[in-house]
């Protein structure tokens, strides 16, 4: 069984929405770069009773939307490829149906008032990372609710700290809880790597993008040292003191989830 098989069918129970007249149900269209990440949603959105298909980036988001008809999207903004902001404003030019089909940001930004204000004009609301099933469930219930988008954002408080993987923690087997924080370290190590060698080759632009996708993935597995030496190199710049210190930080994580002592 996969895992994230395993995870849909340990994750608490949420209230499910309602199928449509026809039988089927809610469909939505959800993009995350972070595989990790990626999985631990989509069995949060499946477990709510949606069907769901989950994409790598915003360009196969747009070209999935393109395809089929959603009842809600759902988009990280931080991805490779195509961003989740030029996805969005690329599906609204879409026309037709599409064109009016809610749109969620889950970023791990929204504290950043002036990073928000950039994109909020292509997004009926905004998630924060990390987001529980309850704030996605609050979330996607209000849009399916409201036949016309929202005059403005609406911004669904964070999680508290510690709720997503306390959740997680208590209710998936040992070894698949060790698998997925094994699989976040890697993708952080991975990252951690791009960004000095982005560092190394004088290409300050990649280096950012790496810290910026570093910081939302340790975000939503509350890795606390990842996310604050990421975020000291997005807000300083990156040398080769703090890349140094991002890439020790994200194999000291790596090291914890493999010895399963997170």
């Amino acid at each position: 069984m996969s895992l994230a098989a395993v995870a849909s069918q340990n994750l608490r129970p949420d209230h499910k929405f309602s199928k449509h007249a026809d039988g089927t149900r809610p469909r939505v269209l959800y993009a995350e770069d972070s595989t990790a990440s990626r999985i631990v949603t989509t069995a949060m959105l499946k477990r709510m009773g949606l069907e769901v298909d989950a994409v790598e980036d915003g360009e196969l988001a747009l070209r999935q939307a393109e395809k089929s008809n959603y009842d809600v999207i759902l988009l990280d903004i931080e991805m490779p490829v195509m961003d989740g902001v030029t996805a969005a404003r690329g599906i609204r030019a879409l026309g037709g149906k599409t064109s009016k089909t809610p749109i969620l940001a889950l970023s791990a930004f929204l504290a950043d008032s002036t990073e928000f204000s950039h994109w909020r004009d292509a997004f009926d609301h905004a998630v924060p990372k990390p987001a529980d099933s309850n704030e996605l469930h609050r979330a996607i219930r209000g849009v399916l609710k409201s036949p016309l988008p929202a005059v403005a954002p609406v911004i669904v408080e964070p999680a508290k700290p510690g709720s997503i993987l306390n959740g997680l923690r208590a209710t998936l087997p040992k070894g698949t809880w060790i698998k997925l924080m094994t699989l976040a370290a890697t993708e952080s190590i991975h990252y951690a790597n791009a960004a000095a060698a982005a560092f190394d080759a004088g290409d300050a632009e990649t280096t950012l993008s790496c810290a910026h996708a570093l910081r939302g993935l340790a975000s939503n597995f509350e890795a606390a040292d990842v996310e604050k030496k990421a975020m000291e190199i997005e807000r300083n710049g990156a040398n080769s003191g703090t890349v140094y210190a991002l890439q020790a930080s994200a194999n000291a994580w790596a090291a914890k989830a493999k010895a399963g002592t997170i």
